[in-house]
């Protein structure tokens, strides 16, 4: 605790030194879960399906609407029809003051001149409307099904993104690991390339051995020094995608808390595959898909069953700003369509293609899931042999080495022999490394087929 406290002041009295924070998996998995970008596309994606569920819902509710109209018209009909919405017509407007009298001469042909130039009027027209749709065809019911299925589908390619997203902090994060195995592979070549160095001068020294072979021992330790920097350059690698994962900074101070080990279930392989097909989160949301493809088909086919609907309207007609005259309207609007000349028909044909589409999609990733699972399963179980056997050729290589530095320490046996046993150990201890960084990657291959790759669940 003094060493941690003492660490972190001399971090803040000395500009030169940066304290890497170190990260535990749990922790590097809901930092990427919080920050990555993927996220945000998935999380854009259910707001839509759901405002679009909720407008679906919606569509059964009546609809109002309030509109203000002014008009101002001097056409003869357009005038005396304002007057009678605002209750201001009178005798007077029909013309009657110019009608022939008792013993006049006139005739009834006469065109009245206030009825037919009545002058310009105006009307202030204010409308509160209601709208309620009682059947469309099973149309509102369609689109609602519709709407259900894709936030479905969202919710779970959601899932499906952060299951993803897990794999690949597990893949960066044992990366470093496997990286670090590597070095310390490096690191006890390089070791051993500078005893043989130090070995071999002592027996040129002596006469014992010539030249040539310090030569080859140093040749060598230039091969392992390059094999040490391969190791450490994976080691930044993996640590550059765990923080663009993270979303961090390319530069900030980072490290790993200790390895984290797997654990399948203990489940056969067709088990396996049954999980698969029913939890793997991509297919559960091309599955929601394809019933959102089935309701567009009945969407298409509502436009061919009537429709019924509901209006209310209540109207205030005045020349100036007012509520003095008010009238009111009910209607009820049935309507069939008789024929569109196969337009709808067309749009049904092109959803039931789309629905189709979708199930060959769906299909399609359902033998990408199964064979991706298989040869994860195949190739992990391979794995764990080649670790037990890349386990004893580390043995063997190591004792083999042993005996033959002891014989070309007494001048028995080459430096070519000795490097030629040191190459397979260093061969032997990295197919090590290789084969158990292979079996756990493979581990995670199964999770993420079967809808198991959760970090809370490893």
């Amino acid at each position: 605790m003094k060493l941690k406290t003492l660490v972190l002041a001399m971090s803040f009295t000395l500009p030169g030194l940066v304290v890497a924070q170190t990260v535990d998996f749990k922790t590097s998995v809901e930092t990427t879960l919080s920050q990555n970008p993927q996220r945000d596309i998935t999380a854009a994606q259910m707001d839509q399906a759901r405002a679009a569920y909720d407008q679906a819902k919606l569509s059964r509710m009546p609809q109002f609407t309030l509109s203000v109209t002014g008009s101002h018209s001097n056409n003869a009909l357009n005038v005396f029809g304002m007057k009678l919405q605002q209750r201001q017509a009178t005798f007077g407007d029909f013309g009657f003051a110019e009608a022939p009298g008792p013993g006049s001469t006139s005739t009834f042909d006469t065109r009245p001149r206030d009825l037919n130039k009545p002058g310009s009027h105006n009307d202030l027209n204010t409308r509160v409307e209601m709208l309620l749709p009682i059947y469309n065809g099973g149309k509102v019911e369609s689109f609602q099904q519709q709407a259900s299925a894709m936030l479905h589908a969202a919710q779970q390619g959601d899932q499906a993104v952060k299951q993803m997203l897990t794999y690949f902090v597990y893949e960066a994060y044992e990366g470093v690991h496997a990286a670090r195995a590597f070095i310390q592979v490096a690191e006890q070549a390089l070791l051993a390339a500078d005893a043989y160095i130090q070995t071999t001068q002592n027996l040129v020294r002596q006469g014992v051995v010539v030249r040539s072979e310090l030569l080859s021992a140093q040749a060598h330790r230039a091969e392992i020094e390059l094999m040490h920097e391969q190791a450490k350059n994976q080691e930044l690698l993996a640590f550059d995608g765990l923080r663009t994962l993270m979303g961090w900074s390319a530069d900030a101070p980072i490290d790993v808390a200790e390895r984290v080990a797997i654990e399948l279930p203990n489940l056969a392989l067709d088990e396996m595959i049954r999980m698969a097909m029913d939890t793997n989160p991509q297919l559960i949301a091309m599955r929601h898909q394809v019933q959102a493809s089935q309701a567009e088909v009945r969407l298409a086919k509502s436009d061919k069953m009537p429709s019924l609907n509901l209006m209310a309207r209540s109207d205030w007609n005045d020349d100036t700003i007012g509520f003095s005259a008010h009238s009111y309207t009910i209607a009820a609007v049935a309507s069939w369509k008789i024929t569109d000349f196969g337009m709808t028909d067309r749009a049904v044909d092109q959803a039931n293609a789309s629905v189709r589409e979708q199930e060959a999609r769906m299909r399609a990733e359902e033998q990408k899931v199964r064979m991706g699972l298989l040869q994860a399963w195949r190739e992990y179980q391979n794995g764990l042999k080649k670790v037990t056997s890349s386990q004893a050729a580390v043995e063997y290589a190591s004792e083999a080495q042993t005996l033959i530095t002891r014989r070309y320490e007494t001048g028995v046996a080459t430096m070519t022999e000795v490097l030629a046993g040191q190459t397979q150990l260093d061969k032997a201890r990295a197919e090590l490394v290789s084969s158990q960084f292979s079996v756990n990657m493979q581990k995670a291959q199964v999770l993420l087929a079967i809808g198991r790759m959760q970090h809370n669940q490893i």
